[in-house]
């Protein structure tokens, strides 16, 4: 009786319960907020070009090549057309297998089964012969090519999958580069064919902007290749070296060693992309002592002619000892020709802690310089206030504080340029594609640490250091070199390795009237380890390369230099 009672009210509520759903559902379709679907409508993405990069005098460095994407749509194929010839020319095209291909049309699994990307305009007959070949379709495909492969990689960077900068150049001024994506809005058929007399909207891709860079692909080429033979040379890990213009801060060459290839930048680890010259510190050693010097001959404490008692070769102060190889009496000239440890510290010490720690930072330590480059580091450079008191003897010969490639060369830049710091900058302009500039770079002064004088004064110095000091092996035929060696322990666990240093030398050209400065850093030399005996004959040679490059007028006559040895 129950079982019947139930039945007898079941159906009754399935009913109830149908209509209840059906009228949902109307209310919904009739009162909801849907918009209108379309399965014809069609939108296709028409990419723009990404800029050029140049060089100095216009060369392309980074470049964009148009290709074509191919891809088999099995439903326009027409059947009296030969399956095999088609796919035996889609092969050649695309690098694949003939094979392969003829599987992929035979399969009918997709209307897009995407064969390859093709730079070949021969591509082009795929559809346009239509009475040979049927069933293929091209789509525009754009990428990103570094002519001349691995050198600038650090500089130039890499674009990622989707052609958005990520590294360098690239990512740095990836707004002007990038352009603008052009669309058509149209209508396909039932077998998904563009009705042209139905294209509703088309806006054409604006390419992106050409960036013209300061650094020159001639010097660039023939720096890498002294760094790479300086690296071997010295069993090295690594190598620096960057080329600037002493008066406008404009950067000729950005180098360093290991490098990639921009196209292929995920072979390598993620911190060979950094850019060492601006994205890694390290201690400068003795070519601080410059700093140092003219920021006391700025304050009236010493002169040239001041002598320093260094005693016997080892100096305790603070509870700490240092070592010098220079003995006895000595004058700053000396100082800085023989490199001394201990008159450097007692010079500052004479310049003091608060004094010290402003000079450094005027001369552009502890701060970005802002170059356009992205991952530039600040350094290390802590508060005075917090300095230890054998802090200011330690950051006198390059301890203690840490600087990157391109603080230390302008520094030495502003010296040699009357004491104005310069900011360094590597895109001289931005152009559009029809010749409009965008942007354009123009020297600026960011500081005037030392005066006029002072600075002609430490030149005169650093002149003696290649003559007949640490740095002789810096010395080039026909002009007179300023320059600093330095040699510095690393840090390796905390501590200073016994077996890691840091080897530089850091200087510019003519001495009289600089045009130029450079610095080349050797990262973990075996065997000879000192900046004047790895990174002063890199210097030298690459020096003579600019100077006769930049046709400098000869400052030394070969009478000269005769006498001179």
């Amino acid at each position: 009786m129950k079982g019947q009672r139930l039945r007898f009210w079941a159906v009754p509520v399935l009913l109830l319960g149908w209509y209840l759903l059906l009228g949902a559902r109307a209310a919904y379709l009739h009162l909801g907020d849907l918009a209108p679907r379309n399965r014809t409508e069609w939108t296709r993405r028409l990419p723009a070009a990404r800029g050029f990069i140049r060089d100095r005098a216009g060369r392309p460095l980074a470049i964009t090549q148009p290709g074509r994407r191919v891809f088999l749509d099995y439903s326009c194929l027409k059947p009296e057309h030969h399956v095999p010839e088609i796919a035996s020319a889609v092969a050649e095209l695309t690098g694949r297998d003939t094979d392969a291909v003829l599987l992929d049309f035979r399969s009918r699994r997709s209307k897009y089964m995407v064969q390859g990307i093709s730079f070949d305009d021969r591509v082009l007959a795929l559809v346009t012969n239509s009475a040979r070949y049927s069933g293929v379709g091209l789509e525009r495909v754009l990428r990103r090519q570094y002519p001349l492969g691995r050198c600038l990689s650090h500089v130039l960077g890499f674009v990622d999958r989707q052609q958005a900068g990520a590294a360098g150049i690239e990512q740095q001024y990836n707004r002007f580069l990038q352009g603008t994506d052009g669309f058509i809005d149209g209508t396909r058929d039932g077998v998904g064919r563009e009705i042209r007399a139905r294209r509703a909207t088309t806006a054409d891709p604006i390419d992106g902007a050409h960036v013209h860079l300061t650094l020159d692909q001639t010097l660039q080429l023939k720096a890498e290749q002294e760094l790479a033979e300086g690296v071997a040379h010295a069993q090295a890990a690594g190598a620096q070296v960057i080329v600037q213009l002493v008066k406008t801060g404009e950067i000729l060459v950005m180098a360093a060693t290991p490098d990639f290839d921009p196209e292929r930048y995920l072979e390598v680890p993620a911190v060979v992309w950094r850019n060492p010259n601006i994205g890694q510190v390290y201690d400068p050693g003795s070519t601080m002592k410059s700093v140092i010097v003219a920021s006391a001959l700025n304050e009236g404490l010493i002169t040239p002619d001041s002598v320093f008692d260094v005693g016997h070769g080892s100096w305790h102060y603070g509870g700490h000892v240092l070592h010098d190889k220079v003995y006895g009496r000595v004058d700053v000239r000396t100082i800085l020709k023989k490199s001394s440890n201990i008159g450097a510290a007692m010079i500052g010490l004479l310049l003091g802690n608060r004094r010290m720690e402003c000079y450094l930072r005027g001369f552009g330590f502890g701060a970005p310089l802002g170059i356009d480059l992205p991952g530039e580091e600040r350094g290390l450079l802590s508060p005075a206030s917090r300095w230890a008191m054998v802090t200011p003897t330690r950051i006198a010969i390059g301890q203690g504080i840490s600087v990157t490639a391109l603080q230390m060369l302008n520094a030495y830049c502003t010296i040699a340029n009357g004491g104005r710091l310069m900011r360094p900058y590597v895109v001289s302009k931005v152009v559009s594609p029809r010749g409009e500039k965008i942007l354009e770079n123009s020297p600026k002064v960011i500081g005037r640490p030392i005066r006029p004088a002072v600075a002609a004064q430490v030149r005169e110095m650093l002149v003696s250091v290649t003559e007949e000091g640490t740095g002789r092996r810096a010395a080039i035929e026909g002009y007179t070199i300023a320059g600093k060696t330095g040699t510095a322990q690393q840090v390796v666990d905390g501590a200073y390795s016994q077996t890691d240093y840091w080897a530089s030398f850091v200087g510019f050209v003519p001495a009289e009237d600089p045009v130029f400065g450079m610095i080349v850093i050797i990262d973990r030399p075996r065997g000879l380890r000192t900046g004047g005996a790895v990174s002063a004959p890199v210097f030298s040679r690459l020096a003579l390369v600019v100077a006769r490059y930049l046709e400098l007028p000869v400052t030394v006559p070969a009478d000269a230099e005769q006498e001179t040895l």
